[in-house]
């Protein structure tokens, strides 16, 4: 089967691998539809080491994906061969202390799919994953979107973390596609008093169009006190999903005393450092986000009933053999890309 493979820093090849079997009685062989190009899957295109653990190259990365079911294990009951499904990406064990707790997203001996030394992911013509990782798409949904309700699924999940009624005033720090999905959960909540911020005009852009009521770029401006200027009080939550580490900072200076920050974008750096005796005196609450936890079918509703439209934030979606390009063109940013896909019927 044709696969897209990172094989270095900068390297993307189109191989023909082995293509995986069914190899447990509830596994289930999926050809991939389309795969989005996740912030993760370019780190290991833009560096070899990501929070201070190596990549194994050659990696197989995808995780955004949906499918078509093209073979089913003995044991398979609610799948068929040709029926349209979403994809969790997190194969947990369901016996741990963690699974047990609901906290699935933790488990213990947890694999991902296209994960480095985990699980080869879906940026391949077929992936097996087990049954009870798949969801059934409606038919009225578009496969591209039926891919967005993982990146949705995490901001669902942030937001839980972030609280249920976070305040009326909130920052979200990075607005790529994830961030988008914040700013949209929060419209969607009821918030109208979202500040972001984004080095790229496009997607700083994006967020005015998802509801955000004031955008700005911490390369030409200080956004702080721009946005301090507007809620002296400061900001009721922060979300933080740039994974810069002066965007850490910044939300601490934004946040109110005891307010909290959902820390959602992954620092290629294995350590951060951020004003500690800011963040002691306001009393500030951060709260890590692990992926996500069981927020997938969720997404998928929020997208059916038409309450939350992610269609439009896959702004560039390329063939298999584009790969290369595409990885290019999301790295750089280039052409106002806001979240690019591979859509394998291209």
């Amino acid at each position: 089967m044709k696969a897209i493979v990172l094989s270095g820093v900068g390297r993307v090849e189109i191989r023909e691998v082995p293509r995986p079997s069914i190899q447990a009685a509830d596994d289930v062989l999926l050809r991939t539809a389309v795969a989005g190009l996740c912030g993760s899957d370019l780190h290991y295109y833009i560096a070899d080491r990501v929070g201070g653990e190596a990549v194994p190259y050659p990696v197989i990365g995808g995780h955004e994906v949906s499918a078509l079911v093209e073979a089913v294990g003995s044991a398979v009951t609610r799948m068929r061969p040709g029926d349209r499904v979403a994809v969790e990406p997190s194969i947990s064990c369901g016996t741990c202390d963690q699974c047990r707790a609901g906290r699935p997203h933790t488990c213990r001996s947890i694999k991902f799919l296209g994960h480095p030394g985990d699980k080869d992911g879906g940026l391949a013509e077929f992936v097996v994953l087990p049954e009870r990782n798949l969801l059934p798409i409606p038919d009225a949904m578009t496969m591209t979107e039926a891919m967005m309700a993982e990146p949705l699924s995490i901001a669902l999940h942030a937001l839980r973390l972030g609280g249920a009624n976070p305040g009326p005033a909130i920052a979200v720090l990075g607005t790529g596609p994830i961030g988008l999905c914040v700013v949209l959960c929060l419209q969607a909540a009821g918030v109208r008093d979202i500040y972001v911020t984004d080095k790229s005009e496009a997607r700083a852009q994006a967020a005015l169009k998802a509801g955000a009521a004031w955008s700005g770029n911490p390369d030409r401006q200080d956004v702080v006190r721009e946005i301090l200027d507007r809620r002296p009080l400061g900001m009721d939550a922060v979300y933080e999903v740039s994974g810069d580490p002066a965007a850490v900072e910044q939300a601490i200076q934004l946040i109110k005393p005891g307010g909290r920050i959902t820390l959602i974008g992954i620092p290629l750096e294995e350590r951060i450092a951020y004003p500690t005796a800011v963040a002691r005196r306001k009393e500030i609450a951060f709260y890590n986000v692990r992926r996500q936890n069981r927020c997938l079918e969720r997404a998928l509703l929020l997208i059916e009933g038409k309450h939350i439209d992610v269609s439009w934030l896959v702004s560039h979606a390329f063939a298999p053999d584009e790969a290369p390009h595409a990885f290019k063109v999301v790295a750089e940013r280039r052409d106002g890309v806001l979240k690019a896909a591979v859509d394998f019927s291209l």
